[in-house]
């Protein structure tokens, strides 16, 4: 140990600093001048890494801690950390060598004693016995750690008054952030998560708005509002005073408002139930943060069966949905047409099927869209089972036939209580049922049912009915009903990961509900008893399970592909049968269906019925979600719920 004065403070360090090899710690409540500028440019030259500890207790620190200086510690690559409470003086170099006494790291500190201040210290190093060189390492780590915040590129701002424990406003210092994008909020018992959900700006020697922000002032004096605004002036003269004003006074910051997602603690996401300090520092979410939580549900535990859909939006982290929570609770999926919705659809799908052993998928397919693009998934089609209807009637109740002859002008056949209208009812009635296992149509086809027909002494020929029937429908439409039931079954037989049901071919909008409500109905029977992981594909679910009538499609008892689906989306997931319901109308799809959807894919909305629709019946979406669905671009989607850790914005990929 040695004795230093002001004569031989600074030389000692300059010698310390030119021996450094490994590292450089210093801790002083001031930095400023060209002493600390010249060991500085020693670290730099040598490519000697430095950590600095500062005092910042009140604004009058950093009057003396300059801008200079933390130019000059970034051009060192130095790392900064303030403490509003330090006063002690010292440098480590090497975690050999220190240097420790009164002088702050300024030209009065660091200066001979006929320019500075009088100071003292000493030095040490190993020569002395590791053992106090240890304490002054775990003194600085302990200040750096405990006690000090380290302000560096990651640093957005600062939390502003009053902060809440769901929500905070933070004024921007770094721009480098966007709406929707997450932050964190760095805390001794953990991380405060939080998507940012809006960003104003403002300009301090401008005019806030003096008529209808209530909670604002106006920035600038009242007097220059009135001197520019309310004199009876020429216009052309208003706008130069306006642009000469901002020019002369402009002074601009940002504003943030963030909503609190939850704190991380031990690798969970928990609720923050009380609020932290105004004056937090308010941080660019780290990667490590978010590479924690999105293998993780929204119940905080880790993902069964990961599927990767893309990255968060302006970054390089890759998002996921937990297929499983898929198949226990169900996924809607929205968006207009071109918005990516589709597309989002059939990746899930590809890559769900290739990540899950045991997933089968069972797509309704209105327009036979999917094949093509499931098989470049895929690449190629040995798990699909492709199954194409031709055009055909499939009625699932005896009304339906009954409605199809009265509209053929054969009512007296079927109407009214005369014993052929009684006999005909019945027959109709034997051969159409709502289930896939006792229709009569695995046998017999709706001409060879119209065929059997009593006249009575109606004196209608049965012929005459057959032959208007085939000109409106053509022959094979009203004989391939058994075809139709065959290619049902094979469907619900076939042992590959997806099956694919396309209605391109089928004309009628009640035979597709038809034909998807049977099929839905034997897999909810059949998977009531071996419990296998499926999933049921409603693509246009509009289409099959509407909420009022939409077009021919009935919302009523009468349509079993809506009974069915709210019978899966209530039950399924007791027996692992999953529902993923896609639509660009979500208003016009069953809000009971809607309602069970527990993780949501949220893609360009802008019908306001249907903006509504998703605000009242879909769970985990705030409105500012509902605020930016109009306006995201192609591809990008917010997913929620259940099947993701939190609201996430992902483009998809």
């Amino acid at each position: 140990m040695k004795l230093l004065t002001s004569d031989s403070i600074f030389n000692q360090i300059t010698e310390i600093v030119r021996s450094a090899q490994e590292s450089m710690k210093i801790a002083s409540a001031w930095i400023k001048g060209k002493y600390f500028e010249d060991i500085l440019d020693i670290a730099k030259e040598k490519n000697i890494p430095v950590e600095i500890i500062l005092r910042a207790s009140e604004f009058q620190d950093l009057i003396i801690t300059d801008d200079r200086v933390f130019r000059k510690i970034q051009e060192a690559g130095g790392k900064v950390y303030l403490c509003n409470r330090l006063h002690a003086k010292f440098i480590i170099v090497d975690n050999k060598k220190a240097v420790v006494g009164s002088a702050n790291f300024t030209e009065a500190g660091l200066s001979d004693i006929s320019k500075g201040n009088i100071e003292a210290g000493v030095f040490y190093d190993s020569s002395d016995g590791e053992e106090e060189i240890e304490k002054l390492i775990s003194y600085f780590e302990s200040i750096k750690e405990e006690h000090s915040h380290e302000f560096g590129k990651d640093l957005l701002g600062f939390t502003l008054n009053p902060v809440k424990s769901h929500s905070f406003e933070f004024i921007l210092i770094d721009e480098d952030v966007s709406e929707q994008s997450y932050v964190e909020i760095r805390l001794n018992e953990g991380k405060v998560l939080a998507r940012v959900t809006s960003i104003y700006a403002y300009d301090t020697g401008f005019f806030a708005n003096p008529f209808t922000s209530y909670e604002s002032s106006v920035f600038a004096p009242l007097e220059d509002f009135k001197k520019i605004f309310s004199d009876d002036r020429d216009k052309e003269w208003k706008k130069s005073a306006v642009y000469a004003y901002i020019s002369g006074n402009g002074n601009r910051m940002k504003i943030g408002t963030a909503e609190v997602v939850g704190i991380i603690k031990e690798g969970r996401l928990d609720m923050v139930k009380k609020p932290f300090d105004v004056g937090e520092g308010v941080y660019k979410v780290s990667k490590d943060t978010l590479d924690t939580l999105m293998k993780k549900t929204s119940s905080g535990k880790g993902m069964i069966l990961p599927v990767k859909v893309g990255t968060l939006e302006d970054s390089d982290i890759d998002v996921f949905i937990d297929g499983k929570e898929v198949i226990n609770k169900h996924m809607l999926i929205i968006g207009t047409t071109g918005s990516g919705k589709s597309y989002f659809a059939k990746l899930f799908l590809g890559r769900l099927v290739q990540a899950g052993e045991d997933v089968q998928v069972f797509v309704f397919d209105p327009h036979g869209e999917y094949y093509n693009d499931l098989v470049g998934f895929l690449d190629g089609d040995s798990i699909i089972e492709h199954i194409i209807f031709e055009d055909t009637i499939l009625p699932v109740y005896a009304d339906e036939v009954i409605g199809l002859i009265k509209d053929a002008g054969f009512g007296t056949l079927v109407s009214g209580n005369s014993n052929h209208a009684r006999e005909n009812n019945s027959k109709i009635s034997k051969v159409v049922k709502p289930s896939l296992k006792l229709t009569g149509f695995s046998s017999e086809n709706l001409l060879s049912v119209v065929s059997s027909l009593s006249t009575g002494n109606s004196g209608i020929e049965i012929n005459e009915l057959r032959e208007y029937l085939k000109n409106i429908w053509g022959e094979y439409t009203l004989s391939s009903q058994p075809a139709t039931i065959d290619k049902i079954e094979k469907g619900l037989k076939s042992d590959k990961k997806v099956i694919i049901f396309n209605f391109k071919n089928i004309t009628d909008p009640q035979t597709r509900v038809n034909i998807a409500g049977l099929t839905m109905q034997e897999l909810f029977n059949e998977n009531k008893r071996t419990l296998k992981n499926r999933i049921v594909v409603l693509e246009e679910a509009h289409n099959f399970a509407p909420e009022r009538g939409y077009g021919d499609v009935s919302s009523g008892r009468d349509n079993l592909a809506l009974s069915m689906a709210k019978k899966i989306a209530s039950e399924g997931r007791k027996f692992n049968l999953g529902l993923i319901t896609i639509t660009q109308r979500p208003a016009q799809v069953s809000k009971y269906v809607l309602s069970q959807m527990n993780t949501q894919a949220m893609f360009r909305t802008m019908n306001s019925s249907d903006l509504d629709t998703i605000s009242t019946y879909v769970e985990y979406t705030g409105k500012d979600i509902i605020n930016i669905l109009p306006s995201l671009p192609t591809g990008v989607g917010i997913i929620s719920g259940t099947g993701v850790p939190f609201p996430v914005v992902v483009g998809v990929g």
